[in-house]
């Protein structure tokens, strides 16, 4: 595409990680939208141009990078990504820009002044010019179009010191420092335990490894493995949808074609999902696979009172974003039926997408998972009040409003509970776990994620925390296979027994 073209075209929203020192991590989201061929797209007219830098051509952008940073080891900085302009059509990389780490200024909020001095972080930014940006050619290969050496920074000329820099500190990017990062990591160490093992084992002369770098090698790695398996996923969908016709899959690929989200139901779950829908339990605490994707299955119960599996996904992380999508995709598959009400645990960002994607639904939080928070919480108050457990349980199995209400008042003036953060969040979400306000709702008697944990349970004898995502799909399909099964046996019963009644009252005799 040609450089008037991509120019003329809005410019999409994009992140670059900007890392400064201390293994400091600051997501920078910036929006460039160049909408004008006369648009000033060069750098200030005060840069230095620097012949034996102006003009290179480098076969890869990487190449360019690590060619600016060995010239940024001899002149005593150091550098970073900036940004990466995309063509909106093919959305490959046009442009590419590294600056010094010292670029810019800090965007100072209440909430980051506040991370910076729990963590004793400081603050590298000095406004620096030095940028050099290049950009791509129609054979692929890169152009060193601009370059800036001005510095609002002293360098530093000690080789010693120069290779403390971040962009120089290089040996976990070696082939060494990642076989022995990605070794602990399958070990099962930490990415704080592994920095220790290999910076105890290197090269003293080299530069120690961080624990985001650590991060980062192992990140890299699972990326690429997940890669391989998803493949061995599609297929083994694509082939059910040759006997299924009404099974529906779908995947969610990130912004460098890996993929980090699935999502599927077959035609049987979907067309239970029509009759049960009345109450859905949502989970994702349940890790099945060698990944460590959570596993979030979408759960109901059915006519015998037993937990019926409407859909499945395997998610990347636990972000808005991602409910969102897992979210959307579950009600496309569902027919565009909305579910009545749906048990969760007390997770935020979950929490805002059911209110986003399920306005009508009626959420209620899961008891369990209340209770446990309880324990953690309110220890102090037991142990200081010897009536508060009683006062405590009286609120919380309260009948009536009235009387939620004024043991609520009672408590809060006589343990002075406004100070605690966590009940008095509780009592502002009260609609969505206290008894008084969830009479008129039907939850089929499901106040806890119990279905979820048993079906959990019930996979257990199928998947484990090694089982590979390729694999993971099939041995679902079994233990899918095994409760519908049993589901059978039930109906069979059913239809060809009584139930023993207790009353020998014709209302019961019609019930069973």
């Amino acid at each position: 595409m040609s450089e008037s073209k991509a120019i003329n075209q809005d410019i999409e929203p994009y992140i670059t990680e900007d890392i400064d020192t201390n293994d400091y991590v600051e997501a920078t989201y910036e929006y460039e939208k160049i909408n004008s061929i006369s648009v000033n797209t060069e750098f200030d007219e005060d840069e230095v141009k620097d012949e034996s830098i102006l003009g290179k051509v480098f076969d890869t952008s990487d190449d360019a990078y690590t060619s600016y940073n060995d010239y940024s080891f001899l002149h005593g900085f150091d550098i970073r990504r900036y940004d990466t302009i995309k063509t909106p059509i093919t959305n490959e990389p046009f442009w590419k820009i590294y600056v010094s780490n010292n670029e810019g200024f800090k965007k100072w909020t209440k909430m980051l002044q506040v991370k910076m001095r729990k963590k004793h972080r400081r603050d590298v930014r000095t406004g620096c010019q030095a940028k050099l940006r290049i950009t791509r050619q129609d054979d692929g290969k890169w152009l060193v179009d601009s370059f800036n050496d001005t510095h609002t920074h002293e360098l530093t000329m000690t080789p010693t010191k120069v290779m403390k820099h971040r962009s120089h500190i290089n040996f976990h990017r070696s082939i060494e420092g990642k076989s022995l990062v990605v070794h602990f990591g399958q070990a099962g160490l930490k990415p704080s335990q592994i920095k220790k093992a290999v910076n105890t084992m290197k090269n003293s002369n080299l530069a120690g490894v961080t624990s985001k770098q650590c991060v980062d090698v192992l990140y890299e790695k699972r990326k690429q493995h997940i890669g391989k398996e998803f493949y061995g996923v599609i297929k083994h969908f694509r082939d059910k949808t040759l006997v299924d016709s009404d099974q529906y899959f779908v995947r969610d690929l990130s912004d460098d074609g890996y993929p980090r989200d699935i999502f599927w139901a077959d035609g049987r779950a979907r067309d239970a999902y029509t009759k049960f829908k009345d109450v859905v339990v949502f989970d994702v605490t349940y890790m099945t696979n060698k990944f460590k994707m959570p596993f979030a299955p979408f759960t109901g119960v059915n006519h015998h009172g037993k937990s019926i599996l409407f859909s499945g996904a395997l998610l990347e992380n636990e972000k808005e974003e991602t409910f969102e999508w897992l979210f959307e995709h579950f009600l496309k598959c569902m027919f565009n039926k909305y579910l009545k009400e749906i048990i969760t645990d007390q997770d935020k960002a979950m929490g805002n997408e059911i209110i986003k994607v399920f306005p009508k639904t009626r959420q209620r939080f899961c008891s369990w998972h209340i209770m446990k928070h309880e324990t953690e919480h309110l220890r102090s108050y037991v142990s200081h009040y010897s009536d508060f457990q009683e006062m405590h349980k009286q609120w919380v199995n309260s009948d009536t409003i009235e009387q939620f209400e004024a043991t609520w008042e009672v408590m809060s003036s006589k343990y002075e509970l406004e100070s605690n953060f966590w009940i008095s969040d509780m009592y502002n979400q009260l609609m969505y776990w206290a008894k008084p306000f969830l009479n008129d709702t039907f939850f089929a008697d499901m106040t806890t994620t119990g279905r979820s944990e048993s079906i959990n349970s019930f996979f257990d004898g199928f998947v484990n925390l090694r089982t590979m995502l390729n694999e993971f799909v099939v041995q679902y399909d079994k233990a899918v296979e095994s409760r519908r099964v049993a589901e059978e046996d039930e109906d069979f019963k059913t239809m060809n027994s009584r139930p023993v009644l207790s009353l020998l009252h014709p209302i019961e005799a019609k019930a069973g």
